[in-house]
């Protein structure tokens, strides 16, 4: 494989441009800020796809998305007549997650028929991403505006983000975005807009129950535990019935016997979780890859340093004691240890999903660490100015006595 004219790219990647110019501003209203970081994942798609691209980097799956992708688009099948043809999707792809298929097919109908062209949609969502997942710790975590576009930069920008977004055609970007809304509508409970929070909610639900049909469960029942942890979630039967709702039609989505299988499946496949989390959680290791996740060396080892303060900006989110701190953190907890549970989920393809709520965590345990470093100089100044006062005091009282 070689890599793509950059005439065929020059329209993907104008629309990265644009459109996440257009996101970032919307979110942050930062001009400059919103134009720095759309130039540079444009640049770095154009760079990947226009120099670099080989096919080193493919996998099994993310061809699947694209050939049948292909083949919807050109049986006119797309977004606008989603409802209309969904039966011949689920049997053209075989299941019943069809969302991605979908997807990849407006993508090449848009974009072209390209290996580039879902991926350039996915460099677009990390910016939505980023933004609901700023609006959830304004609304939710009580985060002050200038530490909310920091951390919006802090998401967009992110290694692990950046390079699963832009190298790989896979579905999980798609999920951690639809995860973020959730995220977001959590947020918006917090704020006693249960109304707009049910919309959020509903929408993030299709999406994800098209896309990977577990994720809305376990959304679905750290929401539950949460509100069930919660004095003020204990008391507010709308809240209660917003959670059972939401499950109801979980289940009613996957029915008796999808579940029982999933439950035997469970039973068949775990794996020791305490050893499976420990490995779901550093997996790779860092220069260490197989050879078709090369692009993850540089990443991974600098998810390995943020580690320490990953944990800690975990405490710290833990502890703001909202519905949505305690949510993010419950939820997180609940995946990793559904991961960390099967041998084939412990790799670090799974946990970009949920990459939003690591990059919170860093973010919050750096800013942390800044802040106990910043009282510190506070505390010391006022001693040593105390300090120097003291000490010209004396050196007054030596000179009147030698006068």
């Amino acid at each position: 494989m070689h890599p793509f004219p950059l005439a065929e790219l020059a329209w993907p990647t104008a629309f990265i441009l644009v459109a996440g110019f257009m996101l970032a501003f919307v979110f942050t209203r930062r001009l400059l800020l919103s134009y720095v970081m759309a130039v540079l994942k444009a640049g770095l798609f154009l760079l990947y796809f226009g120099w670099v691209f080989d096919g080193s980097y493919t996998f099994d799956d993310d061809w699947r998305y694209l050939h049948i992708g292909q083949e919807l688009a050109a049986n006119g099948i797309g977004l606008m007549n989603l409802a209309g043809n969904y039966h011949y999707i689920v049997s053209t792809v075989a299941g019943s997650n069809v969302a991605y298929y979908v997807y990849n097919a407006i993508a090449v109908e848009v974009f072209g028929s390209g290996y580039y062209a879902p991926v350039a949609v996915n460099i677009v969502l990390t910016f939505l991403a980023a933004g609901l997942l700023m609006k959830a710790a304004r609304a939710g975590l009580d985060m002050g505006r200038r530490a909310s576009i920091g951390l919006f930069a802090f998401l967009a920008l992110s290694p692990d983000i950046l390079a699963w977004s832009t190298i790989p055609n896979f579905k999980d970007t798609l999920v951690a975005t639809a995860t973020a809304a959730a995220v977001y509508a959590v947020a918006l409970v917090d704020k006693h807009r249960i109304g707009r929070a049910a919309l959020v909610a509903i929408a993030a639900a299709f999406i994800l129950a098209v896309t990977r049909l577990y994720v809305p469960l376990m959304l679905g029942v750290a929401f539950g535990i949460t509100l069930f942890l919660s004095p003020r979630g204990r008391r507010n039967p709308w809240l209660w019935l917003l959670a059972a709702v939401a499950l109801v039609v979980v289940l009613r989505h996957m029915g008796h016997g999808s579940l029982v299988d999933a439950v035997h499946s469970v039973r068949s496949k775990m794996d020791n979780p305490v050893k499976g989390v420990v490995r779901f959680l550093v997996t790779p290791i860092p220069f260490h890859t197989t050879p078709g996740y090369g692009f993850m060396d540089l990443p991974q080892m600098i998810y390995w340093a943020l580690l320490p303060l990953m944990f800690y900006g975990m405490h710290c989110v833990w502890r703001k004691a909202t519905i949505s701190s305690r949510f993010i953190v419950i939820y997180f907890g609940l995946m990793i240890l559904l991961y960390g549970s099967f041998t084939t989920l412990q790799g670090a393809r799974h946990r970009v999903q949920i990459d939003g709520l690591v990059v919170i965590f860093q973010y919050y345990g750096i800013l942390a660490l800044l802040r106990q470093r910043f009282r510190r100089r506070v505390r010391a100044a006022p001693e040593a100015m105390r300090d120097s006062v003291a000490a010209d005091d004396v050196d007054a009282s030596v000179a009147g006595a030698h006068r």
